[in-house]
C-alpha cells in the first residue's frame, strides 16, 4: 500500500473542490504544484511542491500515491509515460492528456471519429498563402498552452496581428450559443452524462462569465449535443469526468469545439443542483467505485467571481454576507492569496424553480460581491 489513495497534479481551484469532496469520503490526497500558496496546499494530506515539468517532483507524486489524476492539462507526458511504463497507475491514461495538449491532435481525432466540427487546417504563421487559401475571417489557435481565451486570435484580414507559434486555423463560426456536456467514462466504458448547459463568454476577454444549467434547447438539440459528447470521449479513450465544449452555429449545426480531460468550469454548477457533483464523479470514475447519477436537481446559475481590474497584491473579498443574504445562493472561493484583475478568484452558484429566477439571483449575489488585490494601480 503507498500512504496516498489519491495524487493529484494541480493544485488550483478544481484540485481543492476534488479534496473536499475526497474528505467526505476519507479519502487521503497528495498534490503537486509549483505555487507554495496554491489553494490545495493546506488543504492536501501531503503537498509537493514542484514544476509540472520536473521529472523527480513528478514521480515523488505518482510514487506516493496510489492512483494519480490531473487538475491541469500543462504537465510533461513524457515523464508520465515512463511511470506509467513503469507499473504507476494515472487516471486519465498519460496517452490521452498528451492527445489534448494538441488541438491540431484533437481536430484529427474527432474528424476520423466522423464528428462535426468546424472546418480548420495546420497552419504556419509566416504562411500568407495558406491563410489567404483558407479564407478569412478566421481564427488562429495555438496547438499548445492556450486557455481562458489565451492563445487564440481572430484574424479578420492578413494585417490582424497573429500568435507566432505552431497552429491550426479555423472557420470562424457564427456561434448561436456555446455549449458544454459533462461526460463521466468508468474504465470499464460506462458513461454517464449531464445536461448540456449554456456558457456566456467575455466578449472581450475571452472568459467564461456564466452557466446556465439546463440549456434551453429543443430536446432534439440537447440530446445531439450528449451524442457528439459521448462519441468524442468514447474516442478519446479517457476515463473520469471530460468538460466538452460545443458550438451551436446560427445555420443550426452543432459542432464539437474542444475536451478538457478534468472537472471543468462549466460543471461547478452540479455541486448544489444535481445528484452527484462532477467531483464526486471524478473521484468515483478513478478509483474505480461505481459512478453516481448526473440527475439535475434543480435549475442553476454559476456566475465566476474574476478578480476587479486596476488592483493587484493580497486578495481583499468585500461584501460575502450580503451576496449570501440572497436566497438560493451559494458562494464557493478559491483561497488564492494574490488577486489580479480578471484571474478567477470564486464562483457563485444559485438555485431556484426556474433559469430566469436563478439567473436573477446570481446577478444580484455578485453584484454585491467584490473580490480584488489590497492595491490600487494608477
Amino acid at each position: 500500500m503507498k500512504p496516498y489513495q489519491l495524487g493529484v497534479l494541480g493544485g488550483g481551484q478544481l484540485g481543492k473542490m476534488l479534496i473536499a469532496e475526497a474528505r467526505r469520503m476519507d479519502i487521503s490526497v497528495a498534490v503537486l504544484d509549483p505555487a507554495a500558496d496554491a489553494p490545495c496546499a493546506p488543504l492536501a494530506d501531503r503537498f509537493i511542491r514542484g514544476s509540472f515539468d520536473d521529472p523527480d517532483a513528478i514521480a515523488g507524486l505518482v510514487a506516493c500515491s496510489e492512483v494519480s489524476t490531473y487538475e491541469i492539462e500543462h504537465i510533461d507526458t513524457a515523464v508520465l509515460q515512463r511511470l506509467q511504463r513503469a507499473g504507476h497507475r494515472l487516471v486519465p491514461d498519460a496517452r490521452v492528456l498528451a492527445l489534448v495538449q494538441d488541438k491540431l491532435a484533437q481536430r484529427r481525432l474527432f474528424e476520423e471519429a466522423g464528428l462535426p466540427g468546424p472546418r480548420y487546417r495546420e497552419f504556419s504563421a509566416h504562411d500568407e498563402a495558406e491563410l489567404i487559401g483558407f479564407g478569412l475571417p478566421a481564427v488562429q489557435k495555438a496547438r499548445r498552452g492556450g486557455y481562458d481565451g489565451r492563445g487564440v486570435a481572430v484574424l479578420r484580414s492578413s494585417t490582424e496581428p497573429r500568435i507566432d507559434r505552431p497552429s491550426l486555423l479555423e472557420e470562424l463560426v457564427e456561434i448561436e450559443r456555446e455549449l458544454a456536456v459533462l461526460v463521466v467514462r468508468s474504465a470499464g466504458g460506462a458513461v454517464v452524462s449531464y445536461q448540456p448547459v449554456e456558457m456566456i463568454f467575455d466578449t472581450r476577454s475571452n472568459i467564461c462569465t456564466h452557466v446556465i444549467a439546463p440549456a434551453e434547447l429543443d430536446p432534439h438539440l440537447a440530446a445531439e449535443a450528449v451524442r457528439i459528447a459521448e462519441t468524442a470521449v468514447a474516442a478519446l479513450g479517457g476515463v473520469g469526468v471530460h468538460g466538452v465544449e460545443l458550438f451551436l452555429a446560427r445555420d443550426g449545426r452543432m459542432l464539437l469545439n474542444e475536451i478538457a480531460p478534468r472537472p471543468h468550469n462549466s460543471g461547478h454548477y452540479t455541486i448544489e443542483a444535481c445528484v452527484t457533483s462532477q467531483f464526486e464523479q471524478h473521484l468515483r470514475a478513478v478509483l474505480g467505485f461505481p459512478l453516481g447519477s448526473a440527475e439535475a436537481l434543480t435549475p442553476g446559475v454559476m456566475v465566476n467571481l474574476l478578480g476587479k481590474p486596476g488592483c493587484i497584491g493580497a486578495t481583499v473579498v468585500e461584501g460575502s454576507a450580503e451576496a449570501l443574504a440572497v436566497p438560493g445562493v451559494s458562494l464557493h472561493l478559491y483561497g488564492k492569496r494574490q488577486c489580479i484583475g480578471g484571474r478567477k478568484m470564486g464562483h457563485i452558484t444559485a438555485v431556484a424553480r426556474d433559469a430566469v429566477s436563478a439567473m436573477q439571483r446570481a446577478q444580484t449575489a455578485a453584484s454585491l460581491l467584490t473580490i480584488r488585490g489590497g492595491e490600487y494601480v494608477t
